[in-house]
This record gives structure tokens, C-alpha cells and sequence, in this order.
């Protein structure tokens, strides 16, 4: 294992030390990134899959407020009740992939078994990984922008990363919140293969209004190979949220005369992957019932 770290380790820094592509190389590097997401949109399967999100509410230290990674998928808050501290809850749902829209069945909640037609727990969530960001983000509409940052290595994997920028004026990224919503900005990173240019992670964070609840909103997205009825697709398997707002509005969804603040952090795994069929269903994981 320590020498396959220093392997790793080296071949990152190899990556690092290449020249960067010129203006028409990466030109010609983003039109093929760009037409890999395109394909990949299209070309998604009708699938079902289990979605594991462990969620944690942390108090934030007043000399710790990070900056973030990412929000350009939509974004829904209500206001949950925590103590003091720590908190976390785990929920299972049923990912339904048909016809290019996301549905979600709730199965349990900290392991205990919900009845049909059940709410996920109120807290912080997110939708859109399969399509809705990555298309966006290459919509002509977006009027992104990109910049060349560097090669680098993923999962031992060679790779491009550019950064990239939609302003709010060009965005149909949304956060929510019960009181209000806002339709925001949004930067990042793209994280693609350098051979086949195939996006592998994605990054984004918001940009949030000053007087938004929601601050430091933040989003990472990666992407694996996945098998469905005997044939290979590039899936999201892992995603990871986080934002700050007041610790009063968690609480009680406003404001108030307490300024501590507290991060909302939700880590996402999608497993099981099947190809959908209208008696499709998935059942959560036995290892934990």
C-alpha cells in the first residue's frame, strides 16, 4: 500500500508538471468534453438504483468557516430541529430513472422500515445528479465559462480539469428554502478523462446572496462505471453537500439574535444498480435491517 501511495503520488505530480494545452488545443479538448456530456445525457439508461444519504449537523468554530465546493444542482431546505452539538440521521430511498426524470421512494429512515408514500425527513437535500447538472453547465443558454487549470490524476485515472462559471443573469440554478428561494450563480470544477472525456467529478459551489440563509453552499459529484442488463454506463456512485447557515434558522426557518452558525453536510451513495422495468423494485440493504 506505501509504495502504490508513492506510485500515485508520482504520477500526480508528473501530471502537474506538463505544459498546458494551448487556446486551440483546449478549445478542441472542451468540444469533446462537451460532446461525452452529451452523449452521456442522451444516452442514460431507464434504471433503478438504491440512494444512501447520511446527513450530519455540526456546529460551525468561529475560526473554521471553510469556503466551499458546490450547489449546481437544486438545492431544498426545511428547517429541522438539533441539538446542541452534533447531530445525524441516515436515510434509503428507491431511485427511479425513467424517461429523463429522477423519482425517489422513501424505504427507511435510521433503519427502521417507512410505510409507502412517506417524506423524506425534513433537512437538507439535493436532486438533479444524473442530468439536470452536468447539462446545464453545457447548456448554450448557460453562457459558461471555462479556464484551463491543469492535468492531474483521479482514482488513478489521468485527467483535465477546467474551471468553470455560469453568472446568475444565465443560471436555472435554484436554492430553496421555506421562507424564500434564489435563483443563483454558480463555479466550479470538471474533473474529465484524458482520453475519453468522460466527466469523472464535478465540483460547484454557489453563489449565494449576501442576506441568503443559505451560505457556503457546496456540491461534489463523482462518476464510476457501472453495469446495467450486461452493458457498461458512467453513473454518479458518490456525492457530497454542504452548507452554513444560523443555528436559529435551522431551528426555527428564521432568524434571529443567535449568530452561531452550524454546517449542514450530507454524504450520498448510489448502489444497485438495475435496469428499470415496471415491476422494478428495490428493497434497502439487508446488512443493516
Amino acid at each position: 500500500m506505501y509504495s502504490r501511495a508513492l506510485v500515485l503520488v508520482a504520477l500526480a505530480a508528473a501530471a502537474r508538471a506538463q505544459a498546458p494545452p494551448d487556446s486551440d488545443e483546449q478549445t478542441r479538448i472542451l468540444a469533446g468534453i462537451h460532446e461525452a456530456a452529451r452523449a452521456y445525457v442522451k444516452n442514460l439508461p431507464d434504471f433503478i438504483c438504491l440512494q444512501t444519504t447520511h446527513r450530519d449537523v455540526t456546529l460551525a468554530p468561529s475560526d473554521a468557516l471553510s469556503s466551499v465546493r458546490e450547489s449546481g444542482s437544486r438545492s431544498n431546505l426545511s428547517h429541522i430541529s438539533a441539538p446542541r452539538g452534533q447531530a445525524s440521521d441516515t436515510y434509503e430511498e428507491q431511485l427511479t430513472y425513467f424517461d429523463g426524470q429522477e423519482k425517489y421512494q422513501l424505504l427507511t429512515v435510521n433503519g427502521k422500515r417507512q410505510k409507502p408514500g412517506q417524506s423524506r425527513p425534513p433537512g437538507l437535500t439535493s436532486e438533479g445528479e444524473f442530468a439536470t447538472t452536468l447539462s446545464g453547465i453545457f447548456d448554450q443558454q448557460s453562457q459558461t465559462q471555462f479556464e484551463w487549470k491543469r492535468w492531474d490524476t483521479l482514482r488513478g485515472e489521468p485527467v483535465m480539469v477546467f474551471a468553470f462559471r455560469v453568472d446568475q443573469a444565465h443560471s436555472a440554478a435554484k436554492l430553496d428554502v421555506p421562507s424564500s428561494s434564489a435563483i443563483v450563480g454558480y463555479h466550479g470544477l470538471i474533473y474529465a478523462h484524458r482520453d475519453s472525456k468522460i466527466v469523472l467529478r464535478l465540483t460547484t459551489e454557489a453563489e449565494s446572496p449576501k442576506d441568503f440563509p443559505l451560505q457556503n453552499v457546496t456540491h461534489l459529484l463523482d462518476y464510476g462505471q457501472v453495469e446495467i442488463a450486461s452493458q457498461r454506463f458512467v453513473l454518479p456512485l458518490h456525492a457530497e453537500m454542504q452548507t452554513r447557515m444560523s443555528e436559529d434558522f435551522m431551528r426555527y426557518g428564521r432568524e434571529g439574535g443567535n449568530s452561531k452558525q452550524v454546517f449542514l453536510t450530507n454524504r450520498v451513495d448510489f448502489r444497485g444498480y438495475r435496469k428499470y422495468t415496471a415491476e422494478s423494485e428495490l428493497k434497502a440493504d439487508p446488512e443493516k435491517h
